[in-house]
């Protein structure tokens, strides 16, 4: 009987073991595949980029304000206007009691006019003119008193014709100055009007829309011959981007001025008629002082809005540089010396 190998167990047991390393990791052979490696981060690009609002482009600087001669309008034909004040007449005295209620009469000949179109610039002690369009309907004393009170004493009532851009008409016996008396006749010493005298029309009021782009500055004279180096009118204005004021003076009587580039705002203007040593001329109206508002903005009234209507000269005048002799605001600075 043959004995039963005792290699057997022992080799089972060697068996078993190597088994057991391999599933332990004693062996490269029989390893699971290694993890998938994580994917990469998405690239730069691929990610948001928090980007600034864009910002609007620099506005550029507002053009500078300038005042300039504009080309005046060519005379009316022959017979040329004229105006005459049929009441009061010169010197008349007025009960102050009825002063308010005084008609005002207008006699208007070669001067047609219409509303928006030629009309008639009534002016009373220099205040701000009142448009007359209908030259045969009276107007009373109070209406040209701007609200103030008509005090006993010497006052002046003016008159011209203007075109329906408001420049005035400048032709021989156009303009009719009249001194008239409330209350009591003073001295005949204190009647001015007949030395030099300046007479303010224009600029007047407020300027909307497209009427603010291009403002007349216009005026009239009585008693006095502008001339180089002699007489001249000095006009001065300062406001929303003038930082110096834009000055100049006019040596011709005849041609406007003109400003341009006026921002929104309020706008002070100074007209005064000087000697040829600057020096402002003897007289209650020669040196004149006005406010005028520009809003670009703001809808044009159209009752305001004058053109080349009417009269065959009623249109508004083109620029020139080389009209007159007022400097432009580049070079005008103050009077010549």
């Amino acid at each position: 009987m043959s004995r039963p190998s005792l290699l057997a167990p022992s080799l089972f047991s060697s068996l078993a073991l190597s088994l057991a390393l391999g599933a332990c990791g004693g062996g490269s052979d029989n390893l699971p595949p290694p993890p998938p490696p994580p994917p990469p981060p998405p690239a730069a690009s691929a990610l948001p980029v928090a980007t600034a609002a864009p910002t609007a482009p620099a506005k550029p600087p507002a053009p500078p304000v300038t005042m300039t001669p504009g080309a005046a309008s060519p005379d009316p034909t022959a017979p040329t206007p004229t105006v005459k004040l049929t009441a009061p007449t010169k010197d008349q005295v007025i009960a102050a009691d009825k002063a308010a209620e005084f008609a005002v009469k207008l006699d208007v000949k070669n001067w047609p006019t219409a509303t928006g179109s030629s009309h008639v610039h009534l002016i009373l002690d220099n205040k701000p003119y009142k448009a007359i369009y209908d030259t045969k309907a009276p107007v009373k004393l109070g209406e040209l008193a701007a609200g103030e009170a008509l005090a006993e004493g010497l006052h002046v009532l003016v008159a011209f014709p203007s075109r329906a851009n408001h420049e005035s008409v400048k032709t021989k016996d156009a303009l009719t100055i009249v001194p008239f008396w409330i209350g009591k006749k003073g001295e005949a010493a204190k009647d001015f009007t007949k030395k030099p005298m300046l007479i303010y029309s224009r600029p007047k009021g407020d300027y909307n829309g497209e009427m603010a782009n291009h403002v007349l500055v216009d005026f009239q004279l009585a008693n006095v011959t502008l001339a180089e180096g002699k007489e001249h009118v000095h006009v001065s204005v300062t406001g929303p981007g003038i930082d110096k004021p834009v000055e100049g003076h006019v040596e011709k009587f005849g041609p406007p001025l003109y400003l341009d580039n006026l921002q929104n705002g309020t706008y002070t203007l100074k007209v005064e008629l000087m000697d040829g040593a600057n020096k402002v001329i003897e007289g209650p109206w020669n040196s004149t002082t006005r406010t005028i508002k520009i809003d670009h903005e703001a809808a044009m009234d159209p009752a305001m809005q004058h053109g080349p209507t009417g009269a065959a000269d009623a249109g508004a005048p083109k620029p020139a540089a080389d009209a007159g002799t007022a400097k432009p605001a580049a070079d005008a600075g103050a009077p010549k010396k």
